[in-house]
């Protein structure tokens, strides 16, 4: 695949201008020159395709953004707020209650590697500035339906991958599309998308996958139709910034940036000129092998089944907004009449000029008596009803995105008892639930391309340090490709789960089996260490909790031996240990020989020590360890006592 972007950077600069002018006539070229002209024929016309396709979705957006901040409204009219109060009372829940991320192995042996995972996914989000990317992401899947993450870049400065937010407002796609990935089968899926970037010529130099430089051309932002001219401006104009005439002057180019097939593999590709000159054109390989989906990241806010474009706050809620705006305003010039009223005179004795217009304040000439010659005319009462309509919008407005005037942090309106309050409170986290269930599977996939990421490219950083602040302070652990990948094909289980959700879902646990465990305890055999670490790990992080209740004698020798029986090598089994701990620490262990036989013989052992403990022996480890090569094989078994496949010191 490589083999066509290297051909296509070797058609001569001339033809290539000439080419980008006239792509129909084909009949003089080689075979380089006619793949350039095919590759650039397909993705201007791709382009145009999405941009006919999406413009009026992307203009409507456009149009929106001043309705968020409410700007631009006539000086002496009010607006409304409403669409940024209810986003904020979202927007605060979604973004502050952080979805985590839990690692899991696939396979028996892949703890070690899981924890690793978890460990260093903590340290990234703080590397990989996480935080702000989930702002802007969910800040345009609430805005505009569906939020874009490109996820394909790694920093080998800080040996980070590097996650950046499209906007979505300048993209444009394939218009079969329902998601990036479709369905199971690929059905569906995103086959071309594009965007407009500014770059300075500088930054694309140092990079040898572009070519025709030397033919890019700078252009305004007035010399043909772009949708990044079109955003900056709307942006500008929302924001009461002045707008920018151009940009070109000041040494950036305008780019067209995105993806697309070609040959069956997906290349990113960037054009100048308007379009017209392919500089770079790059085959989408990992490992050698052609990805199968473009590497974007879609989060929706609320979607549609089969279709991209989800349902946003705007949508929801835009109509009300500027219909309470306007009535608000007719409920101001109201409450002004009231204040300077219309009034009747009689024009015989108060002498003025007839006027029918209505104004506040305004005097109008009747004929005929008038008593005690002024009359003031009184209101038509229309403002309670106008208030009805307000609370009206307000409601239906709470109801269908779930924020009640608890969650907008607003006093209410009415007066509820604390069991409706709480009903109330509920209801709406049951929404935020599903909110924060459907941001999870994007997040599930965000991480997934974490550790592809990382697959492909920590060969190339050797070890990578990491730091882990805890409540006791900070320590590092060292991590290189072997600690954190695994080899299962689907590499490790990743489960996404809300914080807020994950912390009540903790106390409730805590609560159901304090108790328990206080009960258990009492059981002669129950592993106390196991379970004060289990309810620890409730409410404090793994490394920490290992501080507190650090690891003894018998589970640091059953961690040690397990990577020996990981090899199959025989270990051990000795009268005074703790079988229970090591039955436990062994469960991590591989399905090997020497595993098998070492568990059965704790158990045989814990059996025997448990029933007959004046019975059991103390022996040493060579002749525990010559047991264990009996059942292995290597010798004649002679313990008749203990069961098939155990191994145990032998009885005198």
């Amino acid at each position: 695949m490589r083999q066509i972007s290297e051909k296509i950077k070797r058609v001569r600069k001339a033809q290539a201008l000439q080419l980008a002018k006239n792509l129909g006539d084909k009949t003089e070229l080689n075979a380089d020159e006619r793949k350039y002209a095919k590759i650039l024929q397909q993705v201007q016309t791709e382009y145009t395709t999405g941009y006919n396709f999406m413009r009026p979705k992307i203009q409507e957006g456009l149009k929106r953004l001043k309705l968020y901040n409410n700007q631009l409204r006539d000086k002496d009219k009010v607006g409304d707020p409403l669409i940024y109060t209810i986003f904020q009372a979202i927007f605060s829940v979604l973004w502050l209650d952080r979805l985590e991320v839990e690692f899991s192995g696939r396979e028996e042996g892949d703890n070690d590697m899981a924890d690793n995972l978890n460990v260093l996914a903590e340290y990234d989000y703080d590397d990989m500035e996480k935080a702000e990317h989930d702002y802007d992401w969910i800040f345009d899947a609430m805005a505009f339906g569906r939020g874009l993450s490109y996820f394909n870049e790694f920093d080998f400065d800080s040996k980070t991958p590097i996650a950046q937010v499209w906007d979505p407002l300048t993209f444009i796609r394939d218009p079969d599309a329902k998601s990036v990935r479709g369905d199971r089968l690929g059905d569906g899926k995103l086959r071309y998308g594009y965007r407009e970037v500014w770059k300075m010529k500088e930054e694309m130099k140092g990079n040898p996958q572009y070519f025709n430089l030397g033919l890019l051309k700078k252009d305004s932002l007035t010399q043909y139709q772009s949708l990044l001219a079109e955003a900056e401006q709307a942006r500008n104009t929302a924001q009461n910034r002045q707008n920018q005439v151009s940009r070109g002057e000041s040494g950036g180019y305008r780019i067209r940036q995105g993806f697309t097939m070609i040959d069956g593999v997906f290349h990113l590709v960037e054009m100048g000129n308007q379009g017209n000159l392919l500089i770079r054109l790059e085959p989408l390989l990992e490992r050698n092998k052609p990805i199968k989906f473009i590497p974007l990241i879609d989060r929706a806010f609320s979607p549609i089944a089969h279709d991209w474009d989800g349902v946003s706050i705007f949508d929801i809620l835009e109509d009300k907004q500027r219909f309470r705006a306007a009535l608000v305003n007719v409920i101001g010039e109201g409450a002004r009449a009231d204040v300077y009223p219309m009034r009747l005179f009689d024009k015989n004795k108060v002498p003025k000029e007839l006027d029918k217009s209505y104004a506040m304040n305004k005097w109008l000439a009747v004929n005929g008596p008038v008593g005690d010659a002024v009359q003031t005319l009184q209101p038509a009462g229309y403002i309670q009803k106008a208030q009805f309509i307000l609370e009206f919008l307000d409601t239906s407005a709470q109801k269908a995105l779930a924020t009640s005037e608890i969650q907008q942090g607003v006093p209410s309106s009415k007066s509820r008892p604390l069991g409706e309050t709480e009903l109330v409170a509920s209801k709406s986290e049951g929404r935020y639930s599903l909110a924060a269930r459907i941001f999870g599977l994007s997040e599930k996939r965000f991480w997934r391309r974490w550790y592809e990421i990382y697959d492909r490219d920590f060969e190339d950083i050797g070890k990578k340090s990491i730091r882990l602040t805890g409540a006791f302070g900070s320590q590092w652990r060292e991590i290189d490709r072997e600690g954190i990948i695994t080899g299962h094909p689907l590499g490790p289980d990743i489960k996404i789960e809300s914080r807020v959700i994950s912390q009540a879902a903790k106390q409730r646990t805590y609560i159901q089996f304090k108790d328990y465990f206080q009960f258990a305890f009492q059981y002669p055999d129950a592993d106390k260490l196991y379970g004060l670490r289990k309810l620890g790990r409730l409410f404090v992080k793994k490394d920490e909790v290992e501080r507190i209740l650090p690891l003894n004698i018998d589970e640091r020798k059953a961690r040690e031996e397990n990577d020996k029986l990981n090899e199959n090598e025989p270990q051990p089994v000795l009268p005074e240990q703790d079988h229970i701990v090591h039955l436990r620490e062994h469960a991590a262990c591989k399905d090997t020989p020497a595993v098998r036989v070492h568990i059965k013989a704790h158990d045989y052992a814990l059996m025997v020590k448990r029933n007959q403990p004046e019975l059991f022996p103390q022996l040493s480890s060579d002749m525990a360890m010559a047991e264990q090569e009996q059942q292995l094989g290597k010798m004649p078994m002679k313990n008749k006592m203990a069961p098939e496949g155990a191994t145990v010191p032998m009885m005198q």
